[in-house]
């Protein structure tokens, strides 16, 4: 059976309600139409001027991304900007983007459970609450103690990366009950204090807010911001789940882009 944007995204909504993105979050519709039927899915973290080139190789056309693609409007149309660039090249063609950005984070199931999961932690429970009182992180507990420097180590070979930042009065310390909210999830530092976890995993932790981390003695392991690409993974075994289940005709791939801006040295 084939099926338009507009079934797509009603599935994806049911699945990470738009009410439980946090304001002014523009997630959802980015560009192109919703009546156009969809045959080939790409799933990312980023839309970015080499996840369109890819897109456009693999015939796709509909891009299904966590981040949205338009955080800022357009002040112009000009292509020699490569933004708009993109965007012209999305539009010709016929490209639709679609983003789920903080629905998912909070959803049931969603970024942050996956995250929690790649940690293998034990007993996932939310925290980290925000103005709707909806849960945004999860913490769970180790199988068993680690150092936080194991724990950083083992980070690092799970979500494959070459450096990562430590905040701690004590890398040696014994750690079991950890916490994580993907991308940048500094200021809920003082709920990850409150929940009494032994560390707290979150990116693009401020240089003040990370001094008054160590005040409180809360350790931090600061992978970045990219270890939400397992959103691309998850979201095409998602995807592909339904077109089973429902008999869609539907081919879905994660994009292999490489969207990390960082290098480390």
């Amino acid at each position: 059976m084939i099926i338009t944007g507009q079934e797509l995204v009603k599935a994806i909504e049911n699945y990470a309600p738009l009410t439980l993105k946090m304001n002014n979050d523009p997630t959802g519709l980015q560009l192109g139409n919703l009546d156009q039927p969809v045959h080939r899915v790409l799933t990312t973290l980023d839309v970015r001027p080499a996840v369109v080139q890819e897109a456009i190789e693999q015939k796709i056309d509909f891009i299904f991304a966590h981040h949205p693609v338009m955080f800022h409007p357009a002040r112009n149309l000009d292509t020699s900007d490569p933004q708009n660039q993109m965007y012209a090249d999305l539009l010709s063609h016929q490209i639709t983007v679609y983003a789920a950005h903080t629905n998912m984070d909070k959803a049931t199931g969603g970024m942050n459970d996956w995250l929690a999961q790649k940690l293998q932690l034990q007993n996932i429970q939310p925290f980290g609450r925000d103005v709707d009182n909806v849960a945004l992180g999860r913490w769970g507990r180790l199988f068993q103690p680690l150092s936080l420097r194991e724990l950083a180590q083992n980070v690092k070979q799970l979500f494959g990366l070459s450096g990562l930042r430590l905040i701690t009065n004590d890398e040696k310390q014994l750690v079991q009950k950890v916490g994580i909210i993907g991308g940048d999830g500094g200021k809920f530092y003082s709920q990850a204090l409150a929940a009494g976890l032994d560390v707290f995993i979150t990116g693009d932790v401020y240089y003040h807010t990370a001094h008054e981390m160590l005040a409180s003695d809360l350790n931090v392991i600061d992978p970045g911001h990219h270890i939400e690409v397992i959103f691309s993974e998850q979201t095409k075994i998602l995807l592909t789940n339904w077109a089973q289940t429902h008999d869609w005709d539907l081919t879905v791939q994660a994009s292999q882009s490489n969207t990390e801006p960082f290098q480390f040295i």
